[in-house]
């Protein structure tokens, strides 16, 4: 399959350049449009008596300075991506939720006893209370803030034409990319042009600020990136176009 329509990617780098391979693939013509920018602690952080990590981003693992402090631990990934990163990191023992925050804690509550202790790497926004959710099961939960994003300088001068040009389709892999992705368009001044265009978000949280909108926003049956881009096959597939 091959689409002259063009994908904007709202993705924040470095994690936006795996989606543009894998949308490419599909037969697409891929825009990077990352909505913010990544600032990494590069601290160095050890395991301090922890028995699991936990991860809601790969963004974690790229943050911190050095992983072999924590290798010997089980990790516990939100998703099929994280996982993966996991393991170029060198971990051995990763398992995925293949969801959201919620998903994480119960997969972790159901593999580990209680009186476990997890380490939570984070970025300063959190998308659910995961240190939360783990304590009323009598799991103790260390989080380290090892990362933050800003918003992006504005939007890429290809996105700003696509947009402009003809209708787009654009993935937004959470709320917060939701919203900073609005706030550059209204910075550029094309919010008008919002409506002409396909939205396809990874779950029900990240589409809420374009139903806020009043903007049709397809979901991802799961909260994955394997199922973001099943959702823009399938949409390719049905309509052809936006």
């Amino acid at each position: 399959m091959t689409s002259h329509v063009p994908v904007i990617i709202t993705r924040t780098r470095p994690g936006n350049a795996g989606t543009m391979k894998s949308v490419c693939a599909l037969g697409f013509h891929a825009i990077a449009c990352p909505v913010a920018q990544l600032v990494g602690s590069r601290a160095s952080i050890h395991a301090d008596g922890a028995d699991a990590l936990a991860l809601t981003s790969a963004n974690a693992l790229r943050a911190i300075a050095d992983t072999g402090p924590l290798l010997h631990l089980p990790v516990f990934t939100v998703g099929g991506g994280t996982a993966h990163a996991a393991r170029d990191a060198g971990f051995t023992h990763v398992t995925s939720a293949d969801g959201n925050a919620e998903a994480l804690a119960r997969r972790i509550a159901q593999t580990l006893p209680a009186g476990s202790h997890v380490l939570h790497l984070s970025g300063e926004d959190r998308a659910g209370d995961l240190g939360g959710m783990l304590e009323v099961q009598g799991i103790k939960v260390t989080t380290r803030t090892v990362y933050r994003t800003r918003l992006a300088r504005g939007l890429t001068a290809r996105a700003t034409a696509a947009l402009i040009a003809a209708p787009a389709i654009v993935l937004i892999h959470s709320a917060r990319g939701a919203e900073r992705f609005l706030t550059l368009v209204d910075a550029a001044e094309l919010t008008s042009a919002l409506a002409r265009h396909a939205f396809i978000a990874i779950s029900d949280r990240a589409a809420m600020p374009l139903h806020n909108r009043g903007l049709q926003t397809r979901v991802a049956a799961k909260s994955s990136e394997e199922s973001l881009l099943a959702a823009l096959a399938e949409l390719a597939k049905n309509n052809g176009a936006p």
